[in-house]
């Protein structure tokens, strides 16, 4: 299982939202696990950071915070030339939950 180290905000409105509350939260990041990686083109990446909100099938049912390991579980979003993204829907078809790739 491979684990990540984010901040994930919660129902944020678009990328800058996680951009700045990231930054403002860098003490407090959690570790993830990624539990499936998803491809797009950077034009389907750039709609997702503008509008997380909106409803996606790749993300319906998946996520949650696994008892069993002690994580979150997410989705990995990766396109060509933008920063990754993880996605926690928590069993919806949104970004209930988004962070950043940090490093």
């Amino acid at each position: 299982m491979q684990t990540v180290k984010t901040y994930m905000v919660r129902k944020p409105s678009d990328l800058d939202e996680v951009k700045s509350t990231t930054r403002a939260n860098s003490d407090k990041l959690e570790t993830v696990a990624v539990v499936e990686t998803i491809n797009l083109t950077p034009l389907e990446h750039k709609v997702l950071c503008r509008n997380p909100l909106n409803d996606y099938d790749f993300l319906k049912g998946k996520g949650g915070y696994c008892e069993e390991h002690g994580y979150r579980q997410v989705i990995e979003i990766k396109a060509e030339g933008q920063p990754t993204l993880y996605a926690d829907p928590s069993g919806s078809s949104y970004c209930r939950y988004l962070g950043l790739e940090i490093k």
